[in-house]
Formats: C-alpha cells, sequence, structure tokens
C-alpha cells in the first residue's frame, strides 16, 4: 500500500473512532429538558417481581435524582438475549442489564459454583450469601470482564415441568427432553438425572415447547407463571433443586459519568429495592403453584434426596472445582 493510500485509511478510521466516541458521550448527554435517558433491560416478563421491581427502581430514580435520570424499562427480550445484554453493558450500547447468575458462568468461571443443585436450600440462607459477603464479592468479579455489578436481586428455586407425563420419582425424569439454561453445571445435573438436556435461549425455548420439540424446562414457580408456561406444560414437579438469582449489571461508562454524587443515591435507591424484590418475590411466589393448578398444572413432589443421591459423582467433581466456596455457602446454611 502506497504512503497515500495509507494515509487515506488512517484518516478514514480516525473519523470512525471520532463518530463512536461522539455517539457514547452524546447517548449520556442531556436531552432538551435536561433529563438523561438510560436503558435498562431483562429477558423475563415484566409482570414478575424482577419486572415489577425493575419499573419501581426507575420510578425512583426519576424522583430521588429530580428527573435528571429517566430509566426506560424493556422486558421480554426486547434488546435482545442475556448474552446480548451483558455485552451490550460491556459496549456501552446498553445501561443496564438484569441477568441471570447462569448465564453469567459463561463469562466468569467462579459463578458456576452458584448453581450446584441443592447447595442452597432456604430463602434464610440465600439471604446470607448474596446479602452479605459472598456477594460483594461476585460482585466485585463483575470488573474482571468490563461490567459493573449493582446488586443481586432473587429469581427463586428452581422447579421442573413438562407435557409428558408426571413426575413423582426420578425415574420419571428419564428421557425427557428438557430446556436448560447455556450453563455446564445445569447441563450436567439433568444429565445425570437420565433427561435430555437441551441447552437454548428462552425465547428460542417457548417456541420449542410450543411445538413440541422439547417435552420441558426448569425455572422458579413464578417465571413459570408469568411466562404461560402452563400453556405448553401440563406437569409441574416441585423439585426446587437450585436456587437462582439475577444479578443487576450496568455499563462501567454510564456508572463513571454518573459522578460520585449520583452514584451515591444509584445504590440507597438500589438498597430499597433489593429488600422490596425480595419480599415481594417471596410472597408471588408462594402464590404461584395454585395459580398454575387453576391452569390446569398438575403439581407434584418428588423427593428431592433421590435427586442428590443420583448426582453424588457430580457432586465430588464440583467440590474438588469449587471446594472453598461450597463449604462456606453450606456453613451460612448451618447457621
Amino acid at each position: 500500500m502506497s504512503k497515500k493510500s495509507l494515509a487515506a485509511v488512517m484518516a478514514v478510521l480516525a473519523l470512525v473512532l471520532c463518530g463512536m466516541s461522539i455517539y457514547k458521550d452524546s447517548r449520556l448527554a442531556e436531552n432538551a429538558d435536561g433529563t438523561i435517558v438510560l436503558r435498562m433491560a431483562q429477558t423475563s416478563s415484566e409482570n414478575g417481581a424482577i419486572g415489577q421491581t425493575m419499573n419501581l427502581f426507575a420510578d425512583k430514580i426519576f424522583k430521588a435524582t429530580n428527573g435528571r435520570y429517566k430509566i426506560e424499562t424493556y422486558h421480554n427480550g426486547q434488546l435482545g438475549g442475556e448474552i446480548d445484554t451483558i455485552e451490550g453493558c460491556q459496549m456501552n450500547t446498553i445501561d443496564i442489564a438484569v441477568v441471570n447468575q447462569s448465564t453469567l458462568g459463561n463469562f466468569i468461571r467462579e459463578f458456576q459454583a452458584l448453581d450446584i443443585p441443592y447447595l442452597i436450600t432456604s430463602t434464610k440462607q440465600a439471604d446470607a450469601v448474596f446479602m452479605g459477603s459472598i456477594g460483594e464479592e461476585f460482585l466485585k468479579k463483575l470488573s474482571g470482564v468490563q461490567i459493573y455489578g449493582l446488586s443481586v436481586w432473587e429469581s427463586g428455586f428452581r422447579n421442573l415441568t413438562n407435557s409428558v407425563h408426571p413426575v413423582n420419582s426420578l425415574a420419571d425424569v428419564k428421557g425427557l427432553k428438557i430446556r436448560t439454561m447455556e450453563n455446564k453445571i445445569h447441563i450436567a445435573f439433568w444429565k445425570e438425572m437420565g433427561a435430555d438436556a437441551t441447552p437454548m435461549s428462552w425465547g428460542e425455548a417457548y417456541t420449542a415447547l410450543q411445538q413440541g420439540a422439547l417435552d420441558g424446562q426448569e425455572n422458579p414457580s413464578l417465571v413459570i407463571l408469568t411466562n404461560n408456561v402452563a400453556q405448553v406444560n401440563k406437569y409441574l414437579a416441585v423439585t426446587e433443586h437450585a436456587y437462582s438469582t439475577v444479578f443487576l449489571i450496568m455499563s462501567p461508562v454510564t456508572w463513571a459519568s454518573l459522578g460520585s454524587e449520583y452514584q451515591k443515591i444509584f445504590m440507597d435507591v438500589m438498597k430499597e429495592c433489593d429488600v422490596s424484590e425480595r419480599e415481594l418475590s417471596r410472597k408471588m411466589d408462594a402464590e404461584a403453584i395454585g395459580k398454575l393448578a387453576e391452569q390446569g398444572m398438575n403439581a407434584t413432589y418428588p423427593d428431592k434426596q433421590e435427586f442428590v443421591k443420583a448426582g453424588a459423582n457430580l457432586y465430588a467433581q464440583w467440590e474438588a472445582e469449587y471446594g472453598d466456596m461450597i463449604t462456606r455457602i453450606r456453613q451460612l446454611g448451618n447457621q
């Protein structure tokens, strides 16, 4: 390439980079009315505890900042799947995202320990883990992948549904084609239980359930209710095999742009919402199974110890890999 051609290419590249910088700055600039608009996204329903609390958080921020920050909330995957929204925060095209702990395990290996089945067995233990020092540690780990960690909310204990037959025991799981999250712990567990574990995004999974390409899925009861799973699956097994959370993450560029005054306001409001989200989640989850029954779902309660015993080999592997964290989480369950 000639020097003249090289100079022309460099000039174009400089213009592109300049344009990207202007785009990033202008997206966080004040509008004519003095507001700065931020985008907050999740992949699940607006009607669940998480969706309702997202809207509450947006309202409280608008009031607490006297209208300076207006948060627009996007639900049901309007801005893409969870990996899309994580990458959006990394690239500063999305300001705040609400993503499952399981998905973050694809970015930070240590997060996978949180998905080990039957490691967390009560909401008391869950609060001690995620509202204490362990939760803080995991939030800080996000900085290693260019994400700012805001907080952790509850999704709940995961249960199994399917369209084939009731699950009264572990034997009834064998051969069921079950959608799992794209998470190696979930996949390994259900394969060990005898199921055909199929990792898939939720947007694709619901269509597959409708068409019969999948037999079932696993999610907290409230998620099952608010995402209309009863329309495609008639059988619910209350396995409570894993406790699931969502992490609220933020673009580091957006976080830095707030400045110390507004950062404090955001964190103070978030702490208020942390409590109200958990209270609402537990209230709605307690009501969910009854509402699912009204929609025609048949609930069964298989022996959880069957699942624990069947996963013995996996637990030995996981303890070798995540031993210290497993020990710390279990200790919080014994207090």
